[in-house]
């Protein structure tokens, strides 16, 4: 599930396979030392697509009707009801890449009425023919969307990709979601984009250092609404991941291998 370095490769001579608990392998695999040892490295796709997307809902939801806040007001003695919700029906929303998670999440947001616009690099015949859809180039979706939810894989290619020049393109005023990874976001810029108000709100569930630092900037902010990582987890997702996990072994022994990343 974490981290196996090539050290451990090396004092495991008879390794043939490792499959890794997770989707990301790359980032906690040495995959070039499994490479050059003829060692077989799986992952487990798609095994909290639907948990992922729902607890990104969630977040956009507790964003947009300022739960955490009013319920911190309210367990504090203040009755506030001068904070005025954002109603989701109607509006747009951007998500910028379109794996599993944001797939579902598109089914999720259609249902309540939002208008869902889609950036990916990969926009294949099946992918246009879906109706709840519309993909877009990414500076359209920056300025077209309400609300921005983040969906890319964390990659050398993608670190850094939501910078202070993807916040100046979005439209003032947006929300921004991000149930991925964190490195994909300049996380100073995001802070920067909240306080000049060019993003009035955010849903994080990822974060550059984990556990977060409790001076962390964007813990002190009444327009954030932040969990620890968590949006993997339920016990419906635990299983699948589990069962992927120990059938990449079987069919890797099967002579017939499954979900390999290298």
């Amino acid at each position: 599930g974490w981290d196996l370095p090539r050290q451990v490769m090396i004092a495991a001579p008879s390794l043939k396979v490792v499959s890794f608990t997770g989707i990301g392998a790359s980032k906690f695999v040495d995959i070039p030392e499994a490479v050059a040892r003829n060692i077989t490295v799986c992952n487990c796709p798609g095994y909290s697509d639907n948990t992922v997307a729902e607890h990104a809902l969630a977040l956009l939801l507790a964003v947009a009707r300022s739960v955490p806040q009013l319920d911190r007001q309210l367990r504090a003695g203040e009755w506030n009801q001068s904070i005025p919700g954002m109603e989701l029906r109607g509006k747009r929303i951007g998500l910028v890449g379109f794996g599993g998670i944001a797939a579902r999440f598109a089914e999720l947001c259609a249902g309540l009425g939002l208008e869902v616009l889609v950036w990916t690099r990969t926009v294949t015949t099946e992918r246009q023919s879906l109706e709840h859809v519309r993909f877009v180039d990414l500076e359209t979706l920056y300025r077209e969307v309400d609300i921005v939810s983040l969906h890319l894989a964390s990659n050398e290619n993608t670190e850094g990709f939501v910078d202070a020049a993807a916040f100046e393109t979005m439209k003032p005023g947006s929300v921004f979601i991000n149930t991925a990874r964190a490195e994909i976001v300049d996380e100073s810029a995001l802070v920067a984009a909240l306080h000049d108000g060019k993003v009035s709100a955010a849903g994080i569930d990822v974060f550059w250092e984990e556990p977060v630092s409790a001076s962390h900037p964007l813990l002190s902010m009444d327009n954030v609404v932040v969990t620890p990582h968590i949006g993997y987890n339920t016990p419906q997702a635990t299983q699948s991941l589990y069962d992927i996990g120990v059938d990449n072994i079987v069919r890797y022994f099967a002579g017939d291998p499954i979900n390999v990343v290298s």
